[in-house]
C-alpha cells in the first residue's frame, strides 16, 4: 500500500522546492492538505505526481507544481475575498479557503466528494452556469481560474479591487501561458507571464456570454 504521507513530503521537497516555492505558511498549507483525499479513486496513487489528473473526460486537477506555483504568485494574505472559477474537486478551493478564509468557488460540474464539502464548511461553493449571477458576487481582492480560456475579457479584471490579483492560463494547446495580473492601487494592470503550460479548458469557457455582467 502507497505511503502517502511520504509522498506528500516527498512532492514538497521534490516538485515544490525546486520550483523556488519556499514560504513556510504556504508549505505548511500544502503539507497540511492530504491531495490524496479529493482525486478520484481511481487516480488516488498519482495523486502526488506532477502531472494533471483526469477528473473526467473534459476536467481535469492541475500538478502539485502548478498549484504551488499559482500560489505563491499570488501572496494571499487572510482576510482577502476570493473567488474561484472552476472548483474542480476541490484541493485548490481548499488551499485558497486556508490561506484566504473568504472565498466564493463557482463551478457548472460538481466533481466534489461529499466528506470533502463537509469539511470545507467556510467555502461558498455556488454550483451553476458561470455565465449567469456574476454581478452579484463582485468585488474580489484574488480572482484563480481554475482551468484555461482562449482569451481573458476586459470585464472578468473589472471584477478586481485595487491592488487585487487574477491568475488565469491563456490561450491554445499546445502552449498556454499561466499568468499573474495586478490590479496597481494607481489604476494600471500589470501583466506578468509565469510559465508555459496547458490546461483543460473551463465549462463554456470559449462561450462569448461566459464573462458578460
Amino acid at each position: 500500500m502507497m505511503d502517502f504521507d511520504q509522498a506528500r513530503v516527498n512532492m514538497i521537497k521534490q516538485q515544490i522546492r525546486t520550483e523556488n516555492v519556499v514560504d513556510e505558511a504556504l508549505l505548511s498549507v500544502l503539507t497540511g492538505n492530504p491531495r490524496d483525499q479529493f482525486v478520484p479513486e481511481a487516480y488516488r496513487e498519482l495523486a502526488y505526481a506532477d502531472m494533471n489528473i483526469p477528473l473526467d473526460d473534459t476536467h481535469s486537477m492541475l500538478s502539485p507544481s502548478l498549484e504551488a506555483i499559482i500560489l505563491d504568485a499570488l501572496d494571499i494574505q487572510q482576510g482577502e475575498k476570493v473567488l474561484e472559477i472552476g472548483t474542480g474537486c476541490a484541493y485548490l478551493t481548499a488551499l485558497l479557503a486556508e490561506l484566504s478564509g473568504d472565498i466564493v468557488t463557482l463551478d457548472s460540474v460538481d466533481h466534489v466528494l461529499p466528506d470533502i464539502r463537509k469539511r470545507l464548511s467556510n467555502v461558498n461553493f455556488q454550483h451553476g452556469d458561470a455565465r449567469e449571477g456574476w454581478q452579484d458576487l463582485g468585488g474580489f481582492d484574488v480572482i484563480v481560474l481554475n482551468g484555461s480560456v482562449r482569451n481573458l475579457p476586459d470585464s472578468l479584471l473589472d471584477q478586481l479591487n485595487p491592488g487585487g490579483r487574477l491568475f488565469a492560463i491563456i490561450g491554445d494547446d499546445p502552449i498556454m501561458k499561466a499568468t499573474l495580473y495586478t490590479h496597481q492601487n494607481s489604476g494600471a494592470l500589470d501583466q506578468t507571464v509565469l510559465l508555459e503550460t496547458s490546461a483543460t479548458r473551463l465549462p463554456n469557457a470559449d462561450s462569448p456570454e461566459l464573462f458578460s455582467f
